[in-house]
C-alpha cells in the first residue's frame, strides 16, 4: 500500500539530510542563543559580562531555531515514513511467498508472524509522525521565542570599534549564501516526492531574512546611520512573530486530529514566513487552498467583492486618520515639551493633552521637569558599551528597588579594600624627602541633577545638550582633575566631605551656565575617598604598627608612673618617719631637760637629802629584781658584815661594789636596828 506513493518511497533518500541539517542548524542556533541567556543573566545580575554578544546574533540564533525546528519535524515524518514503507515492503514479501509455496515450513511461519507484529506496531509508528515532531516544534519555537526577548532586552548591542563591526556584518551575508542555497534546494524539490518542501522552504526564509536584515543594519550602524538600528529591531520582531505562530500551531494540535499517515506533514508551517519573498502573494493559490480545505469558492463571494473595491478609499481613510493622530500629544504630569512647527520652537507646552499640526509638520521634543537623576562620574572602561549609553535612574526609583528587609544591593558597599565600578583614580602631586612625586586617591563621586524649571532652562536643554550625563562626567572630571592637583594626599583626606561637596557643586554648577546646559546641579555626594585598593594591606600594617607602638608607650608610661608613685610613697615613708623619729628625740631630750633642771633645782635646795633620796632611788632600781639579806646591827662578830653588789649576770664586776658599814654606819639604821640588804655572794677571801 505505501509503496505506491512516491513520497514513501523517496523518504529513505531525505532521512539522513533532514536530520543532519537539522542537527547542525539547532546546535548554531542553541549556541547563540545560550551565549545571549549568559550575557543577559550576567547583565540582570549587576555584573559585567564577560562575553559581549551582539543583540543581531541573538535574533539570528532564534531564526536558525525556528529552520530547526522545521527541519527536525520533517526528518521526524519522514523517518515514519521509511519504517512503515520498510514494513510494508516485508509483509508484501511474506504474503507472496505464502502464496507461491502452500507448504510453508518453519521460516515462512517466522516471517509470517513478524509481518503481523510489524503490522500490530503500524498505528504506534503513525503516532510517532505526530506527537513527537509536534512537540519538538513546540520546543524549538518556545526557545526561538526566549531569545528573541532576551536580545530585545539586551543592552549589550553596540561595539564601539567599527572594525569588529564590519567583520561581525560580513559574517552574517556569509552566513546568508548556504542559507539561500539551502532554501531554492528545498525549492526544487516536488512535494510529491518531499511534501514538506514547502513548508521547509518557507521555514528557511527566516534565517535567510535575518542574516541579510542584521548584515544590513550592523553596517549602517558601523558608518554613522543611527535609524538603522529599527531595521534590527524590525528583523527581531519578524522572527519573534514566527515563533509564535508555530507555538499557536503546535499547540492547536491538541485540539485537532491529526491527519492519515499519507497526507501527514510536519505541523511547522507559518504564513507570515511565506510572506517574505520578493513577489506578490498568490491569492488565486489562497482561494484554491480555501476551497479545497473549507469547500468556499471566494471568488464569488459578495463579501469579498465589496471589501475589494471599498479596501483603497478604506486604507486611505485609514492612513489619513493615523496621520492626523500624530498632531495630539498627551504629557504626563513630569513630562514637557518644546512645539516645533514648520522647524521653529514656537512655545514650551506643559503637562496635559494638547493639538498640534501631525508630524512632520509640528513636531514635539519631550523635556522632563522636576525628575531628579543621579549619576556616577566614573565609569569603568569595560562598561562604556553597555552602561554610557543607558540613561540614569531616577533617585525615587533607585530607591523603590531594594526592600527594607532585602539584602543591602552591591552598590552600597564603601569598604576601600575592594574595587569598585564607580571608582576612579586621580594623581595627587607631593612631596617625599625634598622631591616631587606622585600619589594615587580613588574618589567615587555621583551627581544628582534635573532639568532646571524655567522656559529657558528647557529650551537650552532641549537644543544644546546632546548627551547630558557625559557632558557632566567630563566637566566633573575636568574640575576632580584640577581640584587634586593642587592639594596633597592629606589635605585631600583630611578636608570635610561637605565643604568639599558645596564648593564642588558650586564650581560645577557654573561650569553647566557657562554654556547653558540647563542642567540644574542639585547635590554632589562624595561616596568616599581614599587610597587605591591596592594599599588597604599596607595602611592596614601601617594601622597595626601605630596602634601597637601607641600601645607600647602607653605601657612604658604607666610602667614609669608607676615606679615613680611608688618612690615617692617610699620617700613619703621614709620622711615621716624621719619626722616622728626627731619630734620624739625632741619630746625625750625636753623631758630630760625638765628632770635635770628639776634634780638641780633639788641639788641647790638641800644637797643632802636630794643625794640620799637619788641614792635610796638607785638602790630601788637597782635592786628591784635582786634577793635580799636582812643584816641587824645587833649581830657581833669579829668581822663587819659587808653587802657584795657586784652582778655575775653579765660578767662584768662594778668598782666601788663593795660596801663595808662601819659601827657608826650601823647605829645610822633604824631604831629597831635592823638593816634589810640583798642578798649577795661572797668572793672567796672576802671578809664578811
Amino acid at each position: 500500500m505505501f509503496a505506491d506513493l512516491a513520497h514513501f518511497n523517496s523518504a529513505k533518500r531525505y532521512v539522513a539530510p533532514l536530520v543532519d541539517i537539522g542537527v547542525i542548524l539547532a546546535v548554531i542556533g542553541l549556541g547563540l542563543t545560550g551565549a545571549m541567556y549568559a550575557v543577559y543573566a550576567q547583565l540582570n545580575g549587576n555584573q559585567l559580562p564577560t562575553l559581549i554578544i551582539p543583540s543581531a546574533f541573538g535574533f539570528c540564533g532564534a531564526s536558525l531555531l525556528i529552520a530547526s525546528a522545521g527541519v527536525l519535524s520533517a526528518g521526524v515524518v519522514t523517518v515514519v515514513r521509511r519504517r512503515l514503507l520498510n514494513a510494508d515492503c516485508l509483509s508484501t514479501a511474506v504474503e507472496n511467498s505464502t502464496l507461491t509455496a502452500p507448504s510453508v515450513g518453519r521460516v515462512n511461519l517466522l516471517r509470517r508472524l513478524t509481518a503481523r507484529a510489524r503490522a500490530s506496531l503500524e498505528p504506534q509508528r503513525i503516532s510517532l509522525a505526530a506527537w513527537p515532531a509536534t512537540l519538538v516544534v513546540l520546543l524549538f519555537s518556545a526557545l526561538a521565542a526566549a531569545g528573541v526577548t532576551m536580545g530585545w532586552h539586551l543592552s549589550v548591542d553596540r561595539v564601539a570599534d567599527s572594525t569588529l563591526q564590519h567583520v561581525l556584518a560580513g559574517a552574517l551575508l556569509v552566513a546568508a549564501f548556504p542559507l539561500l542555497v539551502l532554501e531554492r534546494s528545498f525549492a526544487g524539490i516536488s512535494d510529491q516526492m518531499l511534501p514538506d518542501a514547502p513548508q521547509l522552504e518557507r521555514l528557511l526564509r527566516v534565517p535567510l531574512t535575518a542574516c541579510l536584515g542584521l548584515g544590513i543594519s550592523i553596517t549602517l550602524i558601523s558608518l554613522g546611520f543611527g535609524w538603522a538600528i529599527w531595521i534590527e529591531r524590525a528583523t527581531g520582531l519578524m522572527i519573534g512573530l514566527v515563533a509564535l505562530e508555530l507555538m499557536l500551531r503546535s499547540l492547536a494540535m491538541f485540539f485537532v486530529p491529526f491527519a492519515p499517515i499519507e497526507r501527514l506533514t510536519t505541523v511547522a508551517d507559518s504564513t507570515l514566513a511565506g510572506l517574505l519573498r520578493f513577489s506578490l502573494p498568490d491569492f488565486h493559490a489562497l482561494s484554491t487552498a480555501v476551497r479545497q480545505q473549507f469547500g468556499i469558492d471566494l471568488s464569488r463571494s459578495w463579501a469579498l467583492a465589496f471589501i475589494r473595491q471599498a479596501m483603497l478609499p478604506f486604507v486611505a481613510g485609514i492612513s489619513l486618520a493615523a496621520w492626523g493622530i500624530t498632531g495630539i500629544t498627551a504629557l504626563g504630569l513630569n513630562q514637557r515639551a518644546v512645539y516645533e512647527r514648520f522647524g521653529m520652537p514656537v512655545a514650551l507646552l506643559g503637562p496635559g493633552l494638547h493639538f498640534h499640526l501631525p508630524w512632520p509638520l509640528g513636531v514635539m521634543r519631550g523635556v522632563e521637569v522636576g525628575v531628579v537623576h543621579d549619576i556616577a562620574i566614573a565609569v569603568p572602561a569595560s562598561a562604556d558599551r553597555t552602561k554610557a549609553s543607558q540613561p540614569s535612574t531616577p533617585v525615587d526609583r533607585q530607591q523603590q528597588s531594594v526592600g527594607a528587609e532585602a539584602p543591602a544591593p552591591a552598590s552600597a558597599d564603601r569598604l576601600w579594600n575592594g574595587l569598585h565600578p564607580s571608582e576612579q583614580s586621580y594623581l595627587i602631586a607631593s612631596e617625599t624627602n625634598g622631591q616631587q612625586t606622585f600619589q594615587i586617591a580613588d574618589v567615587d563621586l555621583r551627581v544628582v541633577y534635573r532639568v532646571g524649571l524655567s522656559d529657558t532652562a528647557a529650551l537650552d536643554f532641549a537644543y544644546r545638550i546632546a548627551d547630558p550625563e557625559t557632558f557632566i562626567r567630563a566637566t566633573a572630571g575636568q574640575l576632580l582633575v584640577r581640584y587634586f592637583s593642587r592639594y596633597t594626599l592629606l589635605d585631600v583626606l583630611g578636608q570635610s566631605r561637605e565643604t568639599f561637596a558645596n564648593d564642588f557643586r558650586a564650581e560645577l554648577q557654573k561650569q553647566l551656565d557657562g554654556v547653558s546646559s540647563g542642567i540644574e546641579v542639585i547635590a554632589v555626594v562624595v561616596e568616599a575617598i581614599h587610597p587605591p585598593p591596592g594599599a588597604a594591606a599596607a595602611y592596614h600594617n601601617v594601622q597595626a604598627a601605630e596602634i601597637l607602638a601607641n600601645s607600647q608607650i602607653s605601657l612604658q608610661r604607666a610602667n614609669a608612673i608607676r615606679a615613680l608613685k611608688s618612690a615617692e610613697q617610699a620617700a613619703t615613708g621614709d620622711r615621716n618617719g624621719a619626722i616622728a623619729a626627731a619630734a620624739e628625740l625632741v619630746g625625750q631630750a625636753k623631758s630630760e631637760s625638765v628632770l635635770f633642771d628639776a634634780a638641780r633645782e633639788a641639788q641647790r635646795r638641800d644637797n643632802q637629802a636630794f643625794l640620799l633620796e637619788r641614792r635610796f632611788a638607785h638602790l630601788v632600781r637597782g635592786l628591784a629584781k635582786s634577793e635580799f639579806i636582812v643584816i641587824d646591827h645587833r649581830l657581833n662578830g669579829q668581822n663587819a658584815p659587808t653587802i657584795d653588789l657586784r652582778s655575775f649576770d653579765n660578767g662584768n664586776t662594778e668598782a666601788g661594789s663593795r660596801d663595808t658599814l662601819s659601827p657608826a654606819d650601823r647605829n645610822d639604821g633604824p631604831d629597831d636596828g635592823e638593816f634589810v640588804a640583798p642578798k649577795s655572794q661572797s668572793k672567796p677571801g672576802s671578809n664578811r
